[in-house]
């Protein structure tokens, strides 16, 4: 498989993923479920500094929510003022409204 081809592949999946967000609803065991806004933590951990940290964000989903499997604690984030980042772990975000 080329580059392009990868590229492609990747971009079908996300698509995939992102509709069944929008046709579903959120696995049982998600603390956060679409929508809620949350605060990320100041500190993330040494593995995450390059992450933004200390921002508010809403949530978009969670692995398990637009992928399968049972990881619902890996949150994808729309960040204000930075837009859509993945992948933040549960225990690194607060609930703020």
């Amino acid at each position: 498989m080329n580059h392009e081809e990868y590229h492609q592949q990747a971009k079908s999946i996300y698509r995939a993923g992102l509709s069944t967000v929008a046709n579903s609803d959120p696995p049982k065991g998600q603390k956060f479920p679409p929508g809620t806004r949350v605060r990320i933590a100041d500190d993330l951990g040494s593995c995450m500094e390059h992450f933004e940290k200390g921002k508010n964000a809403t949530v978009e989903y969670t692995y398990a929510h637009a992928y399968g499997g049972n990881d619902v604690k890996s949150y994808s984030l729309n960040i204000d003022g930075v837009g859509s980042v993945s992948w933040y772990d549960e225990c690194q975000l607060t609930a703020i409204e």
